[in-house]
């Protein structure tokens, strides 16, 4: 088994700076607001790593980004990958297709947090949603070079302890898989509908390892899933549509299980560097 991991994220402003105080009737909650500032304050912790690294973003924000790494010594493993907006020109009607559903009272008031930005902003899920088509796509334009990718959050490493002593990260995960990390027991009987209801999370969307023979099979799935959410007027974040890829193609995955009480470990319990 390889243990060279290469790390693929992106960073496209939608706007969460600017949210509203209130949605619905309620207040959202702080975690939800975020500043372009933040991202970048947290990117330049992730972007000590030494592996090579796979940015997706826009000319706006490109150049900021390509220093950061510069600045570490680490230019040369870096690749960032300039795209218009973060969406698929092919994507604009699914976009709007989640929007109504977002729209819907049926919808939202079936929920029992209304509020949360993955039951009214469109951007939020979709960009979350197409995580693993970004690795796919570098996958498809061979900048990867590794066996094994990683999405990694922009966002992830919110302190630097969060990185690994020797600033590398080499596990061994099996290159034939799809490795989540679930921070609860799989409950396969448990209605998808109820599930977006309380909002409950399963798998970390933050962080996911597979190797580059499965990520497009894995994509194929988060499409499917969340266009079948689409059709029976639900919609959530990607955390339940790859709970929904888990439950319709476990022989795809590998599941490890990390602690609700800290999610940002991987660098740290899955390390051989």
């Amino acid at each position: 088994m390889t243990d060279n991991i290469t790390i693929v994220t992106a960073f496209f402003d939608i706007g969460r700076g600017n949210l509203p105080a209130m949605i619905r009737g309620r207040i959202l909650p702080p975690h939800q607001h975020r500043s372009t500032e933040t991202y970048f304050e947290f990117f330049k912790n992730l972007a000590k790593i030494k592996n090579d690294m796979v940015i997706y973003t826009t000319k706006e924000h490109a150049e900021r980004i390509r220093n950061i790494r510069i600045m570490e010594g680490l230019g040369d493993r870096t690749n960032v990958m300039i795209l218009p907006s973060y969406l698929p020109l092919d994507m604009t009607e699914t976009r709007d297709n989640i929007q109504k559903v977002m729209e819907d009272e049926t919808f939202w008031k079936s929920v029992d947090n209304p509020h949360l930005i993955e039951y009214w902003n469109s951007d939020y899920v979709l960009i979350n949603i197409l995580k693993s088509l970004y690795v796919t796509h570098a996958i498809n334009s061979e900048v990867i070079k590794t066996d094994l990718a990683a999405w990694i959050d922009f966002g992830y490493v919110r302190t630097i302890e969060t990185l690994p002593k020797s600033l590398e990260w080499k596990y061994p995960f099996d290159k034939d898989k799809m490795h989540m990390f679930n921070m609860r027991e799989i409950e396969p009987e448990r209605p998808i509908s109820d599930i977006i209801k309380t909002g409950d999370v399963y798998t970390q969307g933050c962080h996911i390892v597979g190797g580059v023979s499965v990520w497009p099979t894995f994509m194929q799935l988060m499409i499917y899933n969340m266009n079948m959410l689409i059709q029976n007027n639900m919609i959530d974040d990607d955390q339940t549509m790859m709970l929904m890829s888990y439950l319709s193609k476990p022989e795809l995955f590998e599941l490890r299980y990390n602690s609700p009480d800290d999610w940002f470990r991987i660098f740290k319990d899955y390390n051989n560097a």
